[in-house]
C-alpha cells in the first residue's frame, strides 16, 4: 500500500511539473518586453526590405525612444556607372518596444559619392 502512495506523490510532482511550463510562458513575456539593439536592427533590416523595395544598403542608426526604437536605414534607390553616382535614400523607420513597424519616412536622397554629415 505504500507503493500506491509513492505513485501519487510521484503523479504529483508529475502536476507540479506540468505546471513549470505557464511559469516559462511568464519568463517570455519579459523577454518581449526586452526587445535588445540587436532585435531592432535585424528589424528595421527586414522593414527596408520589405517596405521600401529597394536594395537595402545598412543601418546608419538605431536608437530607443519613448515609444519604442527609431532606426535610420540607406538603401540604394538608382544604381549607376560609376557607383558613385547610385542614389541613396535615407530613410527612418520607427518601431514600437515588441519591434512592430509603427511609420517610416523618408530623410533624403544623395549620391553616393557626395560628401554627407553624419546623423
Amino acid at each position: 500500500m505504500a507503493d500506491p502512495a509513492n505513485d501519487q506523490s510521484e503523479r504529483e510532482e508529475g502536476d507540479e511539473d506540468d505546471e513549470t511550463p505557464p511559469a516559462s510562458d511568464g519568463e517570455s513575456s519579459p523577454s518581449a518586453d526586452s526587445f535588445t539593439l540587436a532585435d531592432a536592427q535585424k528589424r528595421a533590416r527586414e522593414a527596408a526590405q520589405d517596405l521600401l523595395e529597394h536594395q537595402f544598403e545598412g543601418i546608419i542608426k538605431a536608437e530607443p525612444n519613448d515609444e519604442g526604437w527609431r532606426t535610420v536605414v540607406e538603401v540604394v534607390e538608382r544604381n549607376a556607372v560609376p557607383d558613385t553616382q547610385d542614389i541613396i535614400g535615407r530613410y527612418e523607420i520607427t518601431l514600437d518596444e515588441t519591434g512592430t513597424v509603427t511609420g517610416y519616412e523618408l530623410l533624403e536622397r544623395y549620391r553616393r559619392g557626395d560628401m554627407k554629415e553624419e546623423l
